[in-house]
């Protein structure tokens, strides 16, 4: 059913009507306290398939980096066409265009002036065709321009594929009314088929639920629920089979004469077969929005509602000022004087706009002083205000005096949005001397709110050579930036900017673990001890751990006889420290970990938040105040901003940057940035997602994969005295690819399997993925790509096949390609430490 009773677009007008009625009540009696933040003027294009509309695509106002820009992919459809709408909101359009772009960005494949479309009241209708230079299921960046009155050009920017046979209708068709049918009990007895019900699902909450919780959470309990708004839907991946889905609207409840909203987000992960349709992946996500004309205060404390992440919350010394984050606006509360100040949000009283409600940027509590005063970030795409359509990073200071906020620094920022919120989520702190710490691009900077002077404190840092406490006050990193080679560490203070060197012995190589509070902890390793593996991995065996303290010395050392740790984590108040030991060949074997206990207790806030069950809502958020609040004596305020002339920006020092990193792309978006290929493919694994590189190519995804493949040009060869397994797989590696080399030569020269494979396949990348699961690695096996498994004894097998039952491996030691079974394959390659390496053509 592809529209509801309701008509969307009124509905949500009503909703938004709604919601800032509620603000225009809050300011009842402070009507000279009004925010002066410019009202959005950027149009918005909405693009169509098969009958829905999908992608809500919202203007830059700068050129981005494309290779980054991976919100949506489109589908064009028969012939390279693609219909969209354009709601102008009054906006005069000048003239309308696109290009073509291959992934990358580097090369320009169509620029073509767009002269067919109609605009009536105040909606534009085109129908894009592109020409026949893109290649059939191959990914190309879209970017629209839209030139307005005045000369602005405005860019929109979108993935897509052309392809016969997706099959994304019939993936819409499914995913739309799986999401309407959770509204009606009787009519979603049908979706009780693809729930994979279990005691994995926490059916306990409503801020977050899964494939796995039960009927009754997923068809919303016995909340009085109803949808307020029409789901707007973002393809965030498409293949042949599987589609990634993501739909966002609103809802309400009605709780006697009032309404409380929620903002609802699904994801949808479905794999297409002519004879059904197969849910992969289902979570929902819900929020409620802060309103304070309801009845949110209790005795002493504020109830915020249903809450999904972790909510912000800092307080000053003493706890009588807390400023706090509810639906992506700010809010500090005065315990005190019972003031309510709403800081900042793009949406609010004066702006009644559904565009202030798109949701790529977060806002970060800095610090609130002993005069209540809070310095805050508000960082991603600016929805509306002086920066409108642009990404970067806005710090604001309010001053509870005079009740004002004034943005004292805006730095920009070219990629896209969602990695400046990953980005920026790795290192944020401002000191008492007002200067702003942050980590951007592997390198940290300390920019000074007042001077707007920017330093580069350090830069490459490489996975693994630095640590953050959790605080963020803390910092430390490892000088040379060059893993398992470093002979000091720098730890520094952000608070007082002052850095400490801690320096390794004579023959010794010193590496951080993490913080246990403030508290540093590293590792030593004798140079002599550290040894490669057989791929050529870093076996890092620390002798000695130690914990410091930068005022007071050294805490504690950990020390025993025979005995190496290898890694080292921190969870909660304890040190997991993985270990190994020396045997009577000098080979390390695996012993049990070790833990040391921090017998401290970290200090509480006075204001503290709570998760509360009550009743037909199961979990909410609350925060507990130190003092009872009168409710009648509250103020509600909203704070002016200053206006100033000029520009505040700062620019960060451009970076020559070398290092390969990785994304991954998941259920919300940017889920995380690595350097290491393996550690990002196993969180791409675990949150159903992709790993892209930095021009934008595919590294390693999640479903598309077929049920059977086989390399059928591999064949058997059987290792000799002079030629060995690992020989054997490496030669028959390069052979695949067209490459003939000496590899037992190479091999006896001291060469490692990494070093070989990567100066011979000069077109393509060697990654290396030991620690991965074997699920994970067939999707390279699908791509006709073989993986090499390094065993134990030293000797290796290629995987160059699978079906649902087996994996098809070659093995050199009897010369034979076979099947084994997929859970014995699944036992014997974790029994040898799941080392797998492969490759990733570079030059398709």
């Amino acid at each position: 059913m592809k529209k509801f009773l309701i008509k969307g677009a009124i509905v949500l007008a009503v909703f938004i009507a709604a919601l800032f009625t509620i603000s225009n009540i809050m300011n009842k009696g402070n009507t000279d306290m009004t925010t002066e933040m410019a009202q959005a003027t950027f149009p918005v294009i909405t693009l169509h398939h098969g009958g829905w509309e999908i992608n809500e695509l919202h203007g830059y106002g700068d050129e981005m980096d494309v290779n980054y820009m991976r919100e949506c992919i489109t589908p064009l459809s028969v012939g390279r066409k693609l219909n969209l709408t354009m709601d102008t909101h009054a906006r005069q359009i000048r003239e309308l265009s696109f290009e073509v772009r291959s992934i990358d960005g580097e090369r320009l494949i169509e620029n073509s002036k767009v002269t067919d479309y109609e605009e009536a009241g105040g909606i534009l209708t085109a129908s894009l065709q592109l020409k026949d230079l893109i290649e059939d299921n191959k990914e190309y960046m879209l970017v629209i321009l839209v030139k307005i009155n005045g000369g602005q050009e405005i860019r929109y920017y979108t993935r897509v594929i052309h392809a016969e046979e997706f099959y994304t209708a019939e993936k819409l068709d499914y995913v739309m009314d799986f999401s309407g049918k959770t509204f009606d009990k009787e009519q979603a007895k049908e979706l009780t088929k693809y729930l994979e019900s279990s005691s994995k699902g926490d059916n306990t909450t409503f801020a977050k639920v899964d494939i796995h919780s039960s009927f009754k959470q997923v068809t919303w309990g016995d909340l009085n629920v109803e949808r307020l708004t029409y789901p707007k839907v973002t393809i965030r991946e498409l293949s042949s089979q599987t589609g990634s889905f993501l739909l966002k609207y609103y809802v309400g409840i009605k709780e006697g004469k009032r309404t409380g909203y929620f903002a609802v987000e699904e994801f949808y992960r479905v794999r297409y077969t002519a004879e059904r349709m197969y849910l992969l992946d289902f979570e929902r996500r819900m929020e409620q929005i802060f309103d304070t004309e309801s009845d949110v205060f209790g005795n002493s404390s504020i109830d915020l509602g249903i809450m999904g992440d972790e909510v912000a919350l800092k307080e000053n010394e003493g706890g009588n000022v807390i400023a706090f984050v509810a639906g992506n606006r700010l809010f500090s509360y005065n315990v005190v004087d019972h003031k309510l100040a709403f800081l900042f949000g793009f949406y609010n009283s004066e702006n009644k706009d559904e565009r202030a409600l798109y949701d790529q940027h977060r806002i970060q509590i800095l610090n609130v002083d002993e005069g209540g005063n809070v310095t805050f970030m508000v960082y991603g795409y600016m929805n509306r205000g002086r920066h409108e359509g642009k990404t970067g990073i806005s710090v604001f200071y309010y001053d509870g005096t005079v009740n004002t906020t004034e943005e004292l620094i805006y730095i920009p920022y070219y990629k896209a949005p969602e990695l400046l919120l990953a980005e920026v989520e790795q290192l944020s702190f401002v000191n008492r001397d007002g200067t702003v710490y942050l980590m951007i691009d592997n390198a940290i900077y300390g920019i000074n709110v007042v001077s707007r002077m920017c330093e580069t404190i350090v830069k490459n840092l490489q996975e693994g050579c630095y640590q953050v406490s959790d605080s963020n006050r803390m910092m430390v990193w490892q000088k040379g930036n060059k893993l398992y080679e470093g002979k000091e560490l720098v730890l520094m203070n952000l608070n007082t900017g002052r850095q400490t060197v801690i320096s390794a012995g004579r023959d010794e190589v010193i590496a951080p673990i993490g913080f246990m509070g403030e508290d540093l902890i590293y590792g030593i390793a004798r140079e002599n001890d550290i040894v490669l593996d057989d791929t050529g991995n870093i076996v890092f065996p620390m002798y000695c751990v130690k914990i410091q303290n930068e005022t007071e010395g050294i805490l504690k050392t950990y020390i025993q006889e025979n005995v190496y740790v290898i890694k080292g984590s921190v969870e909660e108040n304890q040190i997991i420290l993985n270990r190994v030991k020396k045997d009577d060949d000098g080979e390390y074997e695996t012993i049990p970990d070790d833990h040391i206990m921090n017998a401290e207790v970290a200090e509480k806030m006075i204001n503290n938040l709570e998760v509360v069950a009550i009743d037909v809502y199961e979990k909410i958020t609350r925060i507990n105040l130190k003092n009872e609040v009168a409710k009648t004596a509250v103020k509600i305020l909203t704070p002016k901003e200053v206006l100033f002339e000029g520009g505040r920006n700062v620019l960060f020092e451009e970076q020559d940057v070398t290092l390969q990193r990785y994304y991954v792309y998941g259920k919300g978006g940017m889920e995380g940035i690595f350097m290491d290929v393996g550690n990002a493919v196993n969180l791409a694994y675990d949150v159903s997602g992709v790993v892209v590189n930095d021009a934008g190519g595919y590294v390693w995804q999640k479903g598309g994969r077929s049920t059977k493949n086989q390399i059928m040009a591999i064949k058997g060869e059987k290792a000799t005295e002079e030629k060995s397994a690992l020989a054997v797989c490496l030669d028959t590696m390069l052979e695949f690819e067209g490459i003939s080399r000496n590899v037992p030569q190479l091999l006896q020269s001291g060469e490692t399997v990494i070093e070989i494979l990567e100066t011979n396949l000069e077109s393509a990348k060697v990654i290396d993925l030991t620690g991965c699961s074997l699920d994970a690695v067939l999707y390279y096996v699908n791509q006709d790509i073989p993986v090499l498994i390094m065993l134990e004894d030293g000797s290796a097998v290629l995987l160059i096949g699978f079906n649902e039952k087996n994996t098809v491996v070659m093995n050199p030691e009897n010369g034979e390609v076979y099947k084994v079974g997929m859970n014995d394959s699944k036992e014997w390659f974790e029994q040898n430490g799941n080392r797998f390496i492969t490759y990733i053509r570079t030059d398709s």
